[in-house]
Parts: C-alpha cells; sequence; structure tokens
C-alpha cells in the first residue's frame, strides 16, 4: 500500500472529523498532512546516479499541489496566511495546465 495514498485518505478523515467537530481532529489533519507533503516533496527528487540528485520536469506542480494542501490545512484549523497559499498554490497549478498547449499551439504556427 502507498503511503502517500494513506496520508490522504487520513486528510479525508481529518477533514470530516474537523467538519463534525469530533476530537482529535486537528492531530490528524495536521499528521496526514505531513504524510502528504513529504511524499509529495520526495516525488521531486529522482536520483539517476549514486551522488547527483535532478529535479524533475513536472515540479512546478507537486510545488504547487503542496501549496494546496498546506492551504487546505491552514484553512480547515482557521490559520492565518490560509488565503494566500490556496492562491498562490492554485494559480501555479492552473498555469501549469495552460503552458503546455500554448507551447505546443505556438510551435505548430
Amino acid at each position: 500500500m502507498y503511503i502517500r495514498s494513506i496520508g490522504i485518505a487520513g486528510l479525508i478523515i481529518g477533514i470530516l472529523f474537523k467538519t463534525l467537530h469530533w476530537p482529535g481532529a486537528g492531530v490528524i489533519v495536521i499528521a496526514s498532512s505531513v504524510v502528504v507533503i513529504v511524499t509529495l516533496s520526495l516525488l521531486l527528487f529522482r536520483k539517476p546516479g549514486p551522488l547527483s540528485i535532478q529535479l524533475q520536469l513536472p515540479g512546478m506542480l507537486v510545488g504547487s499541489v503542496i501549496a494546496v494542501v498546506t492551504g487546505g490545512v491552514f484553512k480547515v484549523m482557521h490559520w492565518p496566511g490560509a488565503n494566500m497559499l490556496l492562491l498562490v498554490g492554485l494559480s501555479v497549478c492552473a498555469l501549469w495546465f495552460l503552458l503546455p498547449p500554448m507551447r505546443s499551439r505556438a510551435t505548430t504556427n
């Protein structure tokens, strides 16, 4: 079983607990979001050789997804800075999805 899937399931359960005002919701949300963020940040790097680490191409998307997850946790926990994290993360996600079609259209003309 994948650790990232367990973290995402924990995040969903923690948000459910937080919505229903059940005890332990904050701990579940924070712990599972840390698991998701750590596993997503490990996706940024691949090891082609014994001593080198290269940044993969979808690094912009993974970084913005980390910002969206963190902003969502901040929003659920009512911490300051949630709106800015969500704004930046979702804007970069949208930009990442818009750039490849724009590049392919520019090369065909």
